[in-house]
């Protein structure tokens, strides 16, 4: 665990809100997204002017669990929350943990990344479909790196899989990591041939050339950017749109002023013009959306849909 800042007072918890300072808990290590996510929004504050120091633990491995879990473990006073993405109903899913969306308060979304296939530069695997068709002669003939088990990371690999006509998804070699930081390093050093991996912790590689983008999850065909002009899985036959979003949760049964404070403040720095230009620079997008829309229209839907992509695998417990 590392974190930003040094000791710091106590809070009086008799005070109310807004509070004199926060804790954000990152559910991954430096470099990864949800850590990215996690600063951007810490700057998004400090310019937004909210009057609340946030400080950030980073908690990485475990597929997200340890974080989660740490933020249950707290006094449920609304001043520690956790950054996330879907692991928090992905995890529960697959078995990974006994923990649920419904141990959880959805407090925001605060930005959506699509996912991509990267390689490194000169690679054999030059284009996805060189991927896809090897995948159909030989489901293990290519090693795949994926940030964390269960992920989008995950899903981006399986679903185009399963749809290019990959007869039994089991076979496929993937090797999943602690986070997207990890991941990146694996495929620099030549230890995996394809990382999924979302947008957001590939733009710096592809930036300095070492890597490539090979296929995007975008619905259709980026005109800017690092993924600019790069095929999706619709360019390549496939229904799939891979979405991927990160957002803050509390405890359930978190205190309302807690909740109605942090949608206020979140809100504040996804909208401050500091948050969109790093947003910008990463290749994410800023989507505030507060916590009982953001239930109702992704979540509950998504863990619906994942759910029923994760049974043909055989990866529901």
């Amino acid at each position: 665990m590392v974190t930003t800042t040094a000791c710091m007072p106590d809070i009086d918890r008799g005070e109310g809100y807004p509070p004199p300072r926060v804790t954000a808990i990152a559910a991954g290590s430096p470099g990864g997204g949800l850590d990215l996510t996690t600063r951007i929004t810490k700057d998004g504050l400090d310019a937004a002017g909210v009057d609340t120091f946030m400080s950030i633990e980073n908690m990485g491995g475990g597929g997200g669990n340890p974080a989660r879990a740490a933020v249950l473990q707290r006094e449920n006073d609304g001043t520690s929350v956790v950054f996330e993405s879907n692991r928090i109903f992905l995890s529960n899913i697959t078995g990974t943990t006994d923990m649920s969306l419904d141990d959880f308060t959805p407090i925001a979304q605060l930005t959506t990344d699509y996912e991509v296939w990267l390689v490194k530069s000169g690679s054999e695997f030059d284009s996805a479909k060189t991927v896809l068709d090897r995948l159909k002669d030989d489901p293990a003939a290519v090693n795949f790196g994926i940030g964390t088990v269960p992920s989008d990371d995950q899903l981006n690999v399986l679903r185009p899989a399963s749809q290019s006509g990959v007869k039994d998804l089991n076979d496929l070699n993937l090797v999943a990591f602690s986070d997207g930081g990890d991941l990146n390093n694996e495929l620099l050093g030549g230890r995996i041939d394809v990382a999924s991996t979302g947008m957001s912790e590939a733009v710096e590689l592809v930036e300095s050339g070492d890597v490539e983008i090979i296929a995007v999850s975008a619905p259709k065909t980026m005109k800017d950017g690092a993924a600019r002009g790069v095929p999706t899985w619709h360019d390549l036959g496939m229904n799939i749109t891979i979405n991927h979003w990160r957002g803050v949760f509390g405890p359930a049964d978190m205190p309302d002023e807690a909740v109605d404070w942090w949608q206020g403040a979140l809100k504040e720095s996804v909208e401050s013009d500091e948050f969109v230009k790093q947003s910008e620079a990463l290749g994410i997008n800023p989507a505030y959306v507060p916590g009982d829309k953001w239930l109702d229209t992704i979540i509950r839907p998504e863990e619906q849909e994942s759910t029923e992509v994760l049974k043909k695998v055989g990866l529901v417990k």
